[in-house]
């Protein structure tokens, strides 16, 4: 059974690219303007309350990023009442596929509130069986119409599968799982320009290109929303310094 999944997995890694489905070309759209600061009481609606198609839950997340980079988050709805509402049932308008990482945390870096994202965090922001079954769940079962796979600047688990293919292996890594992460960020780092500037960089880049086009590879559910118009996955890089969300913008899925 585990070398059928295998062969599932290298499968879709290879439909990602060798056809270029779903993968995402390095022009980035320009985060949305940043927000004048609001009340709490003016912040969007619940989520639960006011589902949202594709391209306005891709905007709402990108008006919170402004607002964060602008250092005038409202925080909205962190309030008893919210929680109360949300206690009994949760209606995510986006799903995010983030880095472990402690400085990549999608509630603050969208500015949002409890039961607005449903996130899924793994270093490297790889996707495995478990990972896509939990993005499908967050589709199908709860009503996100947006997925995005979010790298992000200095990603260690890029950089570590990096120097893992130039021949310097970490030494600390023997007898550990990160080979396990390192063998799903490979292709990616292999795909990486010779002549890149800054060649983890880019990796980080392609990196989560090829985590959205495994999601939508890897699942017919899912794949069948994109086609019909009801899902968007794409994928974006998130800067340290800045705090600034780049997406990238889609080629065509056929």
């Amino acid at each position: 059974m585990c070398e059928r999944q295998q062969a599932g997995r290298l499968s879709r890694r290879g439909l990602v690219f060798s056809t270029g489905a779903a993968l995402l070309a390095p022009a980035a759209w320009a985060a949305a303007p940043a927000h004048r600061a609001r009340p709490a009481a003016a912040a969007p609606p619940a989520a639960a309350e006011v589902p949202l198609t594709p391209e306005a839950a891709m905007a709402r997340l990108m008006a919170g990023n402004g607002r964060y980079v602008a250092a005038k988050a409202i925080h909205p709805n962190l309030d008893t009442a919210r929680r109360r509402l949300v206690a009994g049932a949760q209606r995510p308008f986006a799903t995010v596929l983030a880095c472990a990482d402690s400085r990549v945390a999608p509630e603050l870096v969208f500015d949002q509130s409890l039961g607005d994202l449903f996130v899924v965090r793994v270093a490297g922001n790889v996707v495995d069986d478990a990972v896509l079954a939990s993005i499908e769940y967050s589709v199908i079962h709860l009503g996100s119409n947006l997925v995005m796979a979010l790298g992000h600047e200095r990603c260690g688990a890029v950089k570590a599968t990096a120097d893992a293919l130039d021949g310097r292996p970490s030494p600390e890594d023997a007898e550990t799982r990160i080979a396990a992460l390192a063998a799903l960020i490979a292709p990616a780092v292999r795909a990486v320009p010779v002549d890149a500037a800054d060649k983890v960089d880019a990796a980080v880049s392609l990196n989560a290109a090829q985590a959205a086009a495994e999601i939508f590879a890897g699942s017919r559910p899912l794949r069948a929303r994109v086609l019909a118009g009801q899902l968007k996955i794409v994928a974006a890089r998130y800067d340290l310094d800045d705090g600034r969300v780049t997406p990238a913008k889609s080629r065509e899925i056929a």
